[in-house]
């Protein structure tokens, strides 16, 4: 049965992608919450819900994603998550390279102090009131031997420890994203593939927790039409990626060859520019409307490089588009490459916060 009239009535009357959390924040330790009462998992309503309460975010990027935190510019600070909290994000998405902090045999146990500092991050976010996604991140070798028994052993190990860890932990305050981005050998065919055991693998330990997944080709919003979820499983979020045009967001990245021949390249929100972002917005409407499936823009952004102007224009004008579609969304990143805040003077750069919160 299709909800969406149903949907886009709650979305205007009770979320309109402002908090929906108490203004007076309370200390809870995680794991925490009481799943006594929660929506059924068979139940769309869940999955539109938590997408609402995750509403504006923002990516602690570059920071648990590393190797070792703080080697790629970034080190989580109770005081940063105090910010976003102020700014008025309802938010934060925390990339996590957990195959760096595992054993290297089987069962592959995640080191107990890694897992206590996120236990730390995400006590900061519970006590800010923001709601979390826990992703993982940079599992390069499982993108490039989807089928090695070895890395994808690690992957449900990894999950299954992450689950029974948090599974106490109230459904509405933590979301899970299986993969980040599935790309190289992990195809569209065998992301989709791999789709129900994670699923089943993941409900078997906690059932009534929103899963977030990824669309293949890196997230990359045209392919979302490849993606195939189980019909039965509703309490799911589809998440894409908007890093467009690229030669604008990505001048000058130091990883794309190329780059800085596109570095000087603008966006003014011209009437070319303003439609391919409508036609876009409209491709990921279609399929989410057809499927009756909440999205996601897990990140979008635009690196330092661009200039100060273009990056405002473009932050405001594609974060209005997300939201006049009803797709959460998390911008990447808070402080490092495609930073919008300055962790060096400990403020948002000039113009950002009201680019991204009206």
């Amino acid at each position: 049965m299709i909800i969406r009239p149903i949907i886009l009535a709650w979305y205007l009357t009770t979320f309109c992608f402002t908090s929906c959390r108490s203004e007076h924040p309370v200390e809870k330790q995680f794991p925490c919450g009481d799943t006594s009462v929660v929506v059924e998992k068979t139940d769309s309503l869940a999955a539109f819900h938590r997408n609402a309460i995750l509403g504006r975010g923002i990516n602690f990027g570059n920071a648990l994603e590393a190797p070792s935190e703080g080697e790629w510019g970034l080190v989580i600070r109770e005081n940063y998550v105090r910010e976003v909290a102020l700014a008025g994000f309802n938010s934060v998405r925390i990339p996590i390279c957990w195959s760096a902090h595992t054993g290297i045999v089987a069962p592959y146990i995640i080191d107990p102090y890694f897992l206590a500092r996120i236990d730390t991050v995400l006590n900061w976010c519970r006590n800010s009131n923001l709601a979390v996604i826990l992703t993982m991140h940079h599992f390069n070798e499982f993108y490039n031997q989807p089928d090695n028994f070895r890395y994808r052993s690690m992957f449900f190990s990894v999950w299954k420890q992450v689950c029974s860890h948090y599974r106490k932990t109230d459904p509405d305050s933590l979301v899970f994203e299986v993969l980040n981005e599935p790309h190289d050998n992990l195809t569209a065919e065998k992301w989709n593939i791999l789709m129900p055991q994670i699923i089943d693998t993941l409900r078997e330990i906690d059932p009534f927790r929103t899963l977030i997944i990824d669309v293949p080709d890196y997230g990359y919003h045209e392919s979302i039409s490849k993606l195939v979820i189980p019909d039965s499983e509703r309490n799911v979020i589809v998440s894409v990626r908007y890093y467009l045009p690229y030669p604008f967001t990505h001048q000058g990245a130091h990883w794309v060859e190329g780059s800085n021949d596109w570095l000087g390249t603008t966006w003014r929100a011209t009437s070319e520019q303003t439609a391919t972002v409508a036609q876009d917005m409209a491709k990921i409407r279609i399929w989410a409307d057809q499927h009756n499936r909440p999205i996601a823009v897990g990140e979008f952004g635009s690196i330092i490089n661009a200039d100060s102007a273009s990056r405002l224009v473009w932050t405001d004008y594609v974060t209005r588009a997300f939201e006049s579609n009803h797709f959460s969304w998390s911008y990447f990143d808070f402080g490092v490459l495609f930073r919008a805040y300055d962790i060096q003077k400990n403020a948002w750069l000039p113009g950002f916060r009201v680019a991204l919160i009206h």
